[in-house]
C-alpha cells in the first residue's frame, strides 16, 4: 500500500500552503504553478510530484482509530445516498464537465468480481468516469489523505467510498485489511498508480506499486483504464479548442498462478504499464515521433 502523504515533507514536492477560501487568487495561482512545475518535473523525471496546492487546513487527519467503512446503520444508509448523488453528478461531469465524453471498453468488467482499478491522474474529476464505467458494480476510491476533507463534502466522499491513506502505520495497516475485505466481497478498488494529479496531463506517467501489491496479494485482477484526450469535432471547435477526453477500459490482467506476492507484483506493474503505454501510443493525437 502506498504511503502516499509523505510526499508532501519531500524538500522537492511542488505542495504550498495555500488559502483556498480565495478562489479567484487561487484559480490564477494555480493555473501559472501547475503549468511551470509540470514542466519542472518532466525534465527532472519526477513524475509521481504533486504539481498543485493544497489546502492542508481543510484536511481530516487520518489516526490510528479511523474508520474507513462503518457499520453504524444511519452511515450504511448515508453511503446509499452519496453513491446515488456521485453517480448522478459523474452522468453529467462525463457529459458536461468532460467535454461530451465517450466511455469506451466496458465490456472488459464484466463478469467481474472483485478488481483493482488503476487509472491515469489527470483531473479533479476522473473518478467520476470510472464510477460512470463501473456502473452496477460497488466502487470505492483510494486518496491522499488531503483529500479526506472536512464539512459536508469530506462526508460525501467518504459516504461515497473514498478511502484515504494516512502517515499512520497502524491506519495503514488496517487499510490494507479494508481493501483485502471489499475485493473479497466483488467490489472493485480504484487506485492512482501516478499518485498525484497532473491536470489534463496526456502520456502515462511511471507507476508505484501499491495498486498490485492489494491485487497480488488478494489474487483478484487489475483493470487498466486511460483517460485520453482528443481533438475536438470542428463543430465543437466553434465553442471550445479544448482537447474531449475519452475513458477508455483495456481488458483485465489476472496474477500468475504459478507467481508469489512479491513476483506477482512486478508482473502486474509491469503488464499494466506496458498495456496503457501501447494503448498511448497506438491512439494518441500527440505522438509526435
Amino acid at each position: 500500500m502506498d504511503r502516499t502523504n509523505r510526499r508532501r515533507k519531500s524538500k522537492k514536492s511542488f505542495v504550498k500552503k495555500f488559502d483556498m477560501k480565495d478562489i479567484a487568487a487561487a484559480t490564477k495561482y494555480t493555473k501559472r504553478l501547475v503549468r511551470d512545475n509540470i514542466k519542472s518535473a518532466e525534465k527532472e523525471n519526477r513524475f509521481n510530484d504533486d504539481v498543485q496546492p493544497v489546502d492542508w487546513e481543510g484536511m481530516q487527519k487520518v489516526t490510528e482509530d479511523f474508520v474507513f467503512v462503518s457499520k453504524n446503520p444511519f452511515k450504511i444508509l448515508w453511503s446509499y445516498v452519496a453513491r446515488f448523488i456521485a453517480m448522478a453528478v459523474a452522468k453529467l461531469l462525463c457529459f458536461f464537465g468532460m467535454g461530451s465524453a465517450r466511455i469506451v471498453g466496458t465490456e472488459n468488467l464484466k463478469g467481474l468480481k472483485g478488481a483493482v482499478i488503476v487509472c491515469n491522474h489527470v483531473h479533479i474529476f476522473d473518478s467520476f468516469f470510472v464510477r460512470a464505467a463501473t456502473f452496477g458494480h460497488r466502487l470505492y476510491i483510494t486518496v491522499a489523505e488531503f483529500n479526506n476533507m472536512k464539512g459536508f463534502l469530506g462526508a460525501l466522499l467518504r459516504g461515497a467510498g473514498c478511502l484515504p491513506f494516512s502517515d499512520c502505520f497502524s491506519a495503514m495497516k488496517r487499510l490494507s485489511k479494508t481493501v483485502g475485505a471489499l475485493l473479497e466481497k466483488g467490489n472493485f478498488v480504484l487506485f492512482y498508480p501516478e499518485k498525484a494529479m497532473w491536470p489534463r496531463y496526456e502520456k502515462p506517467r511511471p507507476y508505484s506499486e501499491g495498486a498490485f501489491h492489494a491485487a497480488a496479494q488478494n489474487k483478484v485482477p487489475v483493470v487498466p483504464t486511460f483517460i485520453l484526450f482528443k481533438e475536438p469535432s470542428s463543430l465543437r471547435k466553434k465553442f471550445s479548442d479544448k482537447k474531449v477526453a475519452e475513458f477508455h477500459v483495456l481488458k483485465p490482467i489476472y496474477p500468475r498462478e504459478d507467481l508469489g506476492n512479491k513476483a506477482n507484483t512486478e508482473y502486474l506493474l509491469n503488464a499494466a504499464y506496458n498495456a496503457v503505454c501501447n494503448f498511448y501510443k497506438e491512439n494518441s493525437d500527440s505522438i509526435t515521433d
